[in-house]
């Protein structure tokens, strides 16, 4: 008993054992102190925690890329919301089992049309995020958006997936929403921000001579390598492009000033200005000199004027000589595209001009092309005639018709050789250009329908058959209607719905007032997002308010804003429709971007035949059948041709 009573008296007045509220002084030890320095450092480290943390993202991450490839008809949140309600080792076996069985009922509304492409990476903005990250960019969010509350920004997160980049420009059309964001903003305390003008919090606060805006760490890599490529990068680039320009402008006035004082300026022979030598071109001929100015500005007009077929020689793929209309000299691509290049747009309009001379090339030329629907790139299509068949491998097909048939087939041919035998005779050519050509016909249906561009800053893959883009299984002539309408319909739920922070459960209010309260017990504002339920576990202050957190004020006129609070409506609706049309149009617009359908009318008679090709019977009730369509439809039920 002495020793357990000592033991306990000893751990009672042992400083270690006093809890980190108590007053007690410490012991004043180089040792205690620098312990207890270490203790209480925010910046201590955390990596077995975060070790642990990253694990179990990586894990999750893993069976998202697995189920994503499995259900590629899937939009990738309903995946999330599975691997969330379902944990343990068998969480990928059960997610996969529900997906299969009940994937009507899990992806209601929330089908991916069109389906992901097999392989496909998916964004990073769509993976399951460190909680390291989501703590980072929440106390940023908090930082920038003071008048928000935390739970509004921890919903708006939850909607975003946790992304900073998607979220900061919902919570920046909720600032400015506000009574008092308005107010400074029309008495011109305050200039109206943007979405892309970067917050101050982020950045040091240096002056602007001293060098580029240095970033405030988040204390995340992952958050800190999304903040410098929306803010610092761009930043650099426009300041780097500001002083490439103006260092340009410098020099060519410098360049100005010593050929002046040289005398050595050159006369354009078009605008008869004096320019000095870096700033002249010549005609093949040598005889004409012309300023790259008037190069650059006949260039514009050619491509976006009416003056191409007057200045631009297709043949050499450069400009005609601009003095006079007698001469037969060109302007060197080189100098054209020295002209041209160094201007802000001068890579596209160059990219332009040899589209321009590609598509008038081409149509000199009686090539048979395939193109790329979606850009101007184009290859020689091997012809599939009657001349080009006779060097194509093929063989007999095997019978696939009943014993029975085939004897009586057997027996009628014969007498079938036995009419045709004086017209293979007497037209033996005519005979064999109809049996190529039909081999020709084989092939040209066998042949692969998938084509992908090769060019660089398109890479699109396409259908050569019904020219849209390909999508594995592709079916050609797809009802273009359902997928649209799809589209549209998923993307006005979405910018409805909001989504509990706390279970990740969306959801969407069909009627009542705006105290929403989930299934997991978390109420929150539908209008501003804010937590109005209990205090959480963890002690926080915020909510607790209910329906303390909406107006109590008295107004005669019902449906007005209230002039003696600030307070969120109980019954008020928000403005759905305009966020619901402004979601479909940019849904219908990224669609028909997509589909390649942009500036398309009547979708309806874009669809196709959905019934398929009209069988043979009905071709022959309607009269066309021809001599070459019956040796097609016959030697394609004999011969086989291997692919080309």
């Amino acid at each position: 008993m002495w020793l357990t009573s000592g033991a306990s008296k000893r751990s009672r007045n042992s400083p270690r054992s006093k809890s980190p509220q108590s007053n007690t002084p410490r012991a004043e030890s180089p040792s205690a102190i620098l312990t207890e320095t270490l203790r209480r450092n925010p910046f201590r480290s955390r990596k077995d925690v975060e070790s642990k943390e990253d694990a179990r993202t990586r894990s999750m991450n893993k069976d998202l890329h697995i189920l994503a490839g499995f259900f590629p008809d899937v939009q990738i949140e309903v995946i999330r919301e599975l691997l969330n309600r379902f944990d343990g080792d068998s969480r990928l076996q059960i997610c996969t089992e529900q997906l299969y069985r009940f994937k009507g009922e899990w992806a209601a509304g929330r089908q991916q049309n069109p389906p992901r492409t097999p392989g496909a990476d998916i964004p990073a903005d769509q993976l399951f995020r460190a909680q390291a990250y989501i703590d980072a960019t929440t106390r940023i969010l908090t930082l920038e958006f003071r008048s928000s509350s935390k739970g509004s920004i921890s919903a708006v997160l939850a909607e975003v997936n946790n992304s900073y980049s998607k979220a900061r420009p919902i919570l920046f059309n909720i600032a400015n929403k506000t009574k008092w964001a308005m107010f400074t903003q029309a008495i011109g305390w305050k200039r109206k921000r943007t979405v892309e003008d970067a917050p101050s919090v982020l950045f040091e606060k240096t002056h602007p001579e001293s060098g580029p805006p240095q970033l405030n760490l988040s204390g995340n890599a992952a958050l800190d390598a999304e903040l410098e490529e929306l803010f610092v990068k761009p930043a650099l680039r426009q300041k780097a492009d500001e002083q490439e320009i103006q260092d340009r402008g410098l020099a060519e006035r410098l360049n100005e000033t010593e050929a002046t004082a040289a005398e050595a300026l050159f006369e354009c022979e078009v605008c008869y200005n004096d320019v000095p030598f870096e700033n002249v071109s010549t005609c093949t001929t040598a005889e004409h000199n012309v300023c790259l100015d008037c190069v650059r500005r006949t260039l514009h007009e050619a491509i976006y004027g009416q003056g191409w077929h007057q200045s631009v020689s297709v043949e050499h793929g450069t400009l005609k000589c601009l003095s006079t209309s007698d001469c037969d000299g060109r302007i060197p691509a080189f100098l054209v595209q020295r002209a041209i290049l160094p201007q802000p747009s001068g890579p596209n309009t160059w990219a332009t001009f040899e589209a321009r001379l590609f598509e008038a090339s081409v149509q000199t030329t009686d090539m048979s092309l395939v193109r790329c629907p979606f850009c101007s790139y184009a290859e020689a299509e091997k012809p599939l005639t009657h001349v080009t068949a006779r060097s194509f491998r093929w063989s007999l097909r095997r019978p696939a018709l009943p014993a029975i048939t085939l004897i009586l087939l057997m027996e009628l041919i014969p007498a079938i050789l036995f009419l045709l035998a004086p017209l293979l005779l007497f037209f033996p050519n005519y005979f064999r250009r109809l049996f190529y050509t039909a081999v020709a016909h084989i092939a040209h249906r066998n042949r692969r329908t998938r084509f992908t561009c090769l060019n660089d800053s398109c890479g699109r893959s396409s259908c050569l058959v019904c020219f849209k883009a390909w999508h594995d299984p592709h079916i050609c002539h797809e009802p273009l209607i359902v997928s649209l309408r799809t589209s549209v319909e998923a993307a006005r739920t979405a910018a409805v719905k909001r989504v509990c922070p706390r279970c990740g459960t969306a959801f969407v209010k069909s009627s009542g007032c705006n105290k929403l309260t989930c299934v997991c017990g978390y109420s929150m504002c539908y209008l501003c997002r804010a937590n109005i339920g209990k205090a959480g576990a963890a002690g926080n202050a915020e909510g607790a308010e209910g329906y303390r957190h909406f107006c109590e004020h008295f107004r005669p006129n019902a449906g007005r804003k209230c002039t003696e609070c600030d307070k969120c409506d109980l019954y008020r609706e928000e403005d759905e429709d305009e966020a619901v049309r402004r979601a479909g149009e940019l849904a219908e617009q990224e669609w028909r971007e997509r589909e390649g359908m942009v500036g398309v009318k009547g979708l309806e008679g874009a669809v196709g035949n959905l019934g398929g090709p009209d069988s043979w019977w009905t071709r022959f009730l309607r009269s066309d059948w021809t001599i070459q369509d019956l040796a097609n439809s016959s030697i394609a039920l004999l011969v086989t041709v291997e692919e080309v």
